[in-house]
């Protein structure tokens, strides 16, 4: 099938495009000409200069770096073409793809790795001048979106408000929405000069995992898929909702924890300062394990669960995820300045933006401390260290941003 990709951030070159690869794929990347700031953190490899890279690289190929605690190895995924756009010209750049393409005919993948689903605007473009052109007599075969962001759907994109007056009415016949869950760290962007020709690399852990959900109207994607590395999942908005919990939860309670006993150490990578000490090791463990009895509590007892409860053995589940996701956070070199990215400072008085990561952080943990609360009568104590660690952070003006934290102190 031909796989149009928007997004050429840590995610999308680093899970989303290797997923997506198969003989039978044919990958087109696109990016902004000029990209906004990274809500994410910034990283070694520039917007520009990665834009250059990827469309100048003759072999169309850039490289996967696999790094822990075994070691690293490489990877080369290559790409068919790449692009950039500006906010008027991203119709004819993909009616152009389209028209070149064979593989068109047995379908079309239209995937994104975008953070915000207002900034979906070019994709829906994409979408529109697909479905024109299919309705037009263009040989393609069925088209599919999938939102490659755990943050935001496919059914956001198309038939939530954002977009209400964009999407086309062809868009609504002829494309359908497809539910994901990512699941990767990709820790930063760099450029390779160790061929003879640049590219670019994308530090990742070895551990990957992209699933589609299975729908009858997405069982087709499970032959279209081939010998790609996407899996399905039944359950996925349960499986989407155990990851927030269990992953994202449990990682910046540790990591704040971590950011808060290091008196802020910027330049700390989770991994090493979970492996320098003993307490640290089993604080990170009794986090993970109080998380998992909370989310069991709250799988069996709410019955918007049920389904996946009666289908699914629940502790083994837990366990055998909260075993893989522990190992992953004790071997990979993940940045504390990624993982808690969005730990920005206020400025000027404005308070959005520790507004925003503490909402974000709340709707990770609450659901998991408050059952195992209700169940035990008391507050999870690792857990609450990381809450704890989060309101001295905050009382002492220490943010992840090391010149806006200044700046505040300054005020």
């Amino acid at each position: 099938m031909l796989h149009l990709h928007f997004g050429t951030g840590r995610l999308g070159l680093g899970l989303v495009v290797p997923a997506f690869r198969s003989d039978a794929t044919q990958t087109v990347l696109l990016n902004r000409a000029v990209s906004g700031a990274n809500a994410t953190g910034g990283t070694a490899l520039g917007a520009a200069r990665r834009n250059a890279l990827l469309a100048g690289q003759p072999d169309r190929t850039y490289r996967l770096r696999m790094v822990d605690a075994s070691g690293e190895r490489d990877e080369t995924i290559p790409y068919a073409g790449f692009h950039t756009y500006e906010s008027d010209d991203v119709r004819p750049i993909v009616r152009e793809i389209a028209l070149g393409s064979v593989a068109k005919r047995r379908g079309v993948m239209v995937t994104a790795s975008v953070l915000k689903v207002e900034n979906y605007g070019p994709v829906v473009e994409a979408l529109n001048t697909l479905s024109q052109m299919k309705e037009a007599g263009e040989p393609i075969g069925p088209i599919f979106l999938v939102a490659c962001e755990n943050t935001v759907s496919a059914e956001e994109v198309l038939h939530g408000p954002a977009f209400a007056a964009a999407v086309m009415p062809s868009t609504l016949r002829q494309v359908a929405p497809v539910a994901a869950l990512v699941d990767r760290m990709c820790v930063e962007l760099e450029e390779d000069t160790d061929g003879p020709h640049p590219m670019v690399r994308v530090h990742t852990e070895p551990y990957a995992s992209l699933k589609l959900e299975l729908t009858p109207g997405t069982e087709i994607l499970q032959t279209l898929c081939g010998t790609s590395g996407i899996s399905f999942s039944r359950h996925l908005d349960v499986e989407k909702q155990i990851k927030g919990w269990l992953l994202n939860g449990c990682h910046w309670l540790i990591a704040l924890e971590a950011f808060q006993v290091s008196r802020g150490d910027r330049g700390m990578k989770l991994n090493e300062f979970i492996g320098a000490s003993p307490e640290h090791r089993r604080h990170a463990i009794a986090v993970m394990d109080e998380m998992r009895e909370g989310v069991a509590l709250l799988l069996r007892g709410d019955p918007d669960y049920a389904a996946f409860v009666a289908e699914v053995d629940v502790d083994e589940y837990l366990a055998g995820a909260a075993t893989a996701i522990l190992r992953r956070f004790f071997s990979t070199e993940d940045p504390i300045t990624r993982i808690l990215a969005r730990f920005q400072a206020p400025k000027h008085g404005d308070t959005a933006p520790i507004e925003a990561f503490s909402r974000r952080f709340a709707d990770r943990i609450n659901g998991p401390i408050g059952a195992y609360e209700a169940e035990k009568g008391v507050v999870p104590p690792a857990t609450g260290r990381g809450l704890l660690s989060l309101l001295r952070l905050v009382e002492s003006g220490t943010f992840i941003d090391a010149g806006g934290a200044a700046d505040h102190h300054a005020r």
